[in-house]
């Protein structure tokens, strides 16, 4: 279980990194324009929050660990020398 929330903990915080600099990119250089005769604002704003980040990151994790749940419990109703036999 450690290893699945170990991946899921590094993948959560390369994607938050990620999505938090294209975030902040996309608003600083302004990369999606918008018809300014159909809407009042030229741009796409960009306003990534924090809270926004927590979210994202506790529910990503917890779907990791709850992916991990079952194969662990799988693999620990084997005996080793059931597992070693097939190998």
């Amino acid at each position: 279980m450690l290893q699945g929330v170990l991946i899921g903990v590094i993948g959560t915080a390369i994607g938050l990194l990620l999505g938090y600099a294209l975030s902040w990119a996309g608003g600083h250089y302004r990369f999606l324009s918008l018809s300014a005769e159909v809407y009042s604002i030229d741009y796409v704003p960009f306003a990534p929050r924090l809270m926004d980040g927590v979210i994202v990151a506790v529910i990503s994790i917890g779907v990791s660990l709850i992916a991990t749940v079952y194969p662990a419990i799988s693999a620990a109703r084997i005996f080793p020398a059931e597992a070693l036999r097939y190998e």
